[in-house]
């Protein structure tokens, strides 16, 4: 019987071949998906703005944040 620190190891060993095997498939699906989505786009001759609003897009980033909108006065 092997011990738990054996045991340990070989879990271990398998999660990792785990990780990467769906790390394989995770990239195929996306080719595979990519080609559909060219393949339809082509079919059907959508342009970018038939698609921007399905697109991610990046959004500006403040370099400072807002200043409070609160109206507390001091107490003198």
């Amino acid at each position: 019987m092997a011990t738990a620190t054996e045991q340990l190891a070989h879990a271990q060993k398998q999660q990792a071949e785990l990780a990467a095997q769906i790390e394989a498939l995770l990239k195929q699906t996306r080719d595979e998906d990519l080609a559909t989505a060219k393949r339809v786009i082509k079919a059907h001759g959508f342009t970018a703005s038939d698609l921007k609003p399905e697109l991610k897009t990046r959004t500006a980033s403040r370099s400072t944040p807002r200043k409070s909108t609160s109206t507390r006065r001091k107490k003198s």
